[in-house]
């Protein structure tokens, strides 16, 4: 079983602030284990796994002795979701496992301007509460409403932002 550890600390963590992401890690790895990388392997990994996931935090990022893959970059989205990024030795994604990547999904992560986009969208279907979820189905998003009452609705909002319907308010059984 192949062990990991990602140790963040103040100045020996590498951190790059590119258009509004985080890059962040610094791992320290036991013998035999994955490369970590740094400097510009670092920032040419990462800027090319944050614009597959469109943005996040790079939480670990690696040399990968994988077929087709030179390395591996760890991605924590918004939403706080993971996603592991594989990349070619000219940083082309060569793979992606992780939650958001799923058969019925676009395999992006869900970034903050579209969660936020179909969150608007369905407040504005519904009329009032407070976003508790958005998640990304297909082309589509639902987003999970908390009513004043306490009860909930899913509202359903398409690809271009644009409500589509909402569920009758239901309360939690719990």
């Amino acid at each position: 079983m192949r062990r990991k550890f990602v140790v963040i600390a103040g100045v020996a963590a590498a951190a790059v602030v590119a258009g509004g992401a985080t890059v962040a890690g610094a791992a320290n790895t036991p013998p035999g284990g994955d490369q970590p990388l740094s400097g510009t392997e670092l920032q040419q990994a990462g800027d090319a796994a944050l614009a597959h996931t469109g943005g996040g935090t790079v939480t670990e990022a690696e040399v990968e002795n994988g077929p087709g893959s030179a390395y591996e970059v760890e991605v924590q989205s918004p939403d706080g979701s993971r996603v592991e990024v594989n990349l070619d030795s000219s940083y082309k994604v060569s793979g992606v496992e992780g939650p958001e990547h799923d058969d019925d999904s676009s395999g992006l992560a869900l970034n903050a301007a579209d969660r936020d986009k179909a969150a608007s969208a369905a407040l504005a279907k519904v009329g009032q509460g407070t976003v508790s979820e958005v998640e990304r189905e297909g082309g589509a998003y639902e987003v999970e409403i908390r009513l004043d009452n306490g009860s909930q609705v899913e509202a359903q909002v398409g690809g271009d932002f644009q409500a589509l319907s909402q569920s009758a308010p239901e309360f939690d059984d719990d």
